[in-house]
């Protein structure tokens, strides 16, 4: 069995290893796995977010001007509105930054997200 600490990776003989010490790389890794799999919760959390988004962008751009729409202003609180522009959307980028993009822009950010995701 090989483990890595700190950046090293050291080779370790289970057969050699006592049942506390045994018992000890058990709760290392499944802390590890707890963690991966939090991880990928998160970024498959994340990945469908982006894929609603597209789809919110692609409906939206259908809708022409001065139609009501929903704004989320929260994942559960949406407020009435209107659309203002045909062409153009604005989007969230990260850290509480927000471009004007075209409704083509803004499915291109999406889709650049989800690839990466």
């Amino acid at each position: 069995m090989t483990t890595a600490s700190q950046g090293k990776q050291t080779e370790v003989q289970i057969d050699k290893l006592s049942p506390q010490q045994l018992e000890q790389y058990s709760k290392v890794f499944e802390q590890e796995i707890g963690q991966l799999t939090q991880s990928y919760t998160q970024l498959v959390t994340a990945t469908k977010k982006f894929q609603e988004s597209k789809t919110v962008i692609d409906t939206m751009g259908n809708k022409g001007r001065d139609r009501d729409v929903l704004v989320p202003l929260t994942s559960s609180l949406y407020v009435p509105g209107k659309l203002d522009s045909e062409e153009k959307v604005i989007v969230e980028v990260g850290a509480g930054y927000f471009l004007e993009q075209s409704y083509d822009k803004a499915k291109e950010y999406a889709d650049r997200k989800i690839k990466m995701l």
